[in-house]
């Protein structure tokens, strides 16, 4: 087990957050819970531990990095998470490097953990820094289905499960895997967790990052049912897990279609998105999600994308 590190967002044992990035928090959680989470990315076998990860740069302005290791050769390691990639992102990057580099008077290995697509080169967006080349660790570079295959077998064999098994079945996700995932977040509960055979701390690890999924990928009522079921999840937590299940199944649907429209290069995706969406909110949800559609687009796009009559988004649009 590795000491706590948070990277921007507050991580909360039980796994319940009242407003997160479901993929930030999942990999805080996993560089908090899972001591090999570090070799996991980088391969490398030789990483003593965490160092703090905040810093000043040279302007004194104060940096938080994701994470900080140290290897056994006095090399660090600096390990990011993004769910995309970008040329400001790459520029904050090189900054967080030269800062380490720095302040620790050490050689910095930079490495980002890539949950979104992979990019067409490994240094597609380092043009402007020239000098920075991180490793990438791409999960979409995964096939998925070998890796829940191997879960299968464990299961069915009554395995027990590693690290590195906790870390696959985590990550499955955002793998390479032809598989819905609402579908895939049944097996993992129903199938995987529930039988699993594993120490209690790893089994409580996965748990937790399964209803951060569940919270921005569920919306199947009877899966849902299914899945509270298989978690055996208190009273406690189902009421802020619903209302999360509500709020990011709404958002869900929106990014699923925006990225079908991307990939089309229509901009449909974006109208099913939010036409699904509000069918699945509640009547009374509704302007509450009009009015954020509203921060982004004009009432006459809103009107257009959700089948609404202008007036009514028009008077929603004065209340708010």
């Amino acid at each position: 087990m590795v000491m706590k590190i948070m990277a921007g967002e507050e991580v909360i044992d039980n796994g319940l957050v009242d407003k997160f990035d479901a993929e930030d928090t999942i990999f805080n959680n996993c560089m908090n819970d899972f001591s090999e989470f570090p070799a996991y990315i980088t391969g490398h076998d030789d990483i003593i531990g965490p160092l703090p990860t905040k810093f000043m740069n040279p302007a004194f302005k104060n940096l938080n990095v994701d994470s900080v290791f140290r290897r056994e050769n006095n090399v660090l390691v600096n390990i990011e998470h993004h769910s995309s990639l970008n040329s400001n992102l790459m520029r904050r990057d090189y900054n967080y490097l030269t800062t380490l580099v720095e302040a620790t008077k050490s050689f910095v290995e930079p490495v980002i953990f890539n949950t979104g697509p992979i990019p067409s080169k490994n240094v597609e967006y380092a043009n402007d820094t020239m000098f920075y080349n991180p490793s990438l660790f791409n999960t979409q570079e995964i096939r998925g289905i070998v890796n829940l295959n191997n879960l299968r077998y464990k299961i069915m064999n009554k395995e027990e499960l590693t690290q590195q098994d906790a870390l696959d079945l985590i990550w499955l996700v955002k793998t390479n895997i032809d598989i819905d995932y609402e579908e895939l977040l049944h097996e993992l509960s129903v199938e995987i967790w529930a039988k699993a055979v594993a120490p209690r701390w790893i089994l409580d690890a996965i748990r937790k990052n399964l209803i951060l999924w569940a919270k921005k990928y569920l919306t199947d009522k009877i899966i849902i049912k299914e899945f509270k079921e298989a978690l055996n999840m208190s009273k406690i937590e189902i009421k802020p897990f619903e209302e999360q299940i509500r709020i990011a199944g709404i958002a869900g649907e929106l990014e699923r279609a925006e990225e079908k429209g991307r990939a089309n290069g229509l901009k449909e995706g974006q109208k099913e998105g939010y036409t699904n969406g509000l069918k699945e909110g509640q009547k009374e949800g509704q302007e509450e999600i009009i009015s954020n559609m509203l921060k982004k687009y004009t009432p006459e796009e809103v009107s257009k994308m959700t089948d609404i009559p202008l007036k009514r988004i028009l008077n929603i649009n004065i209340d708010s």
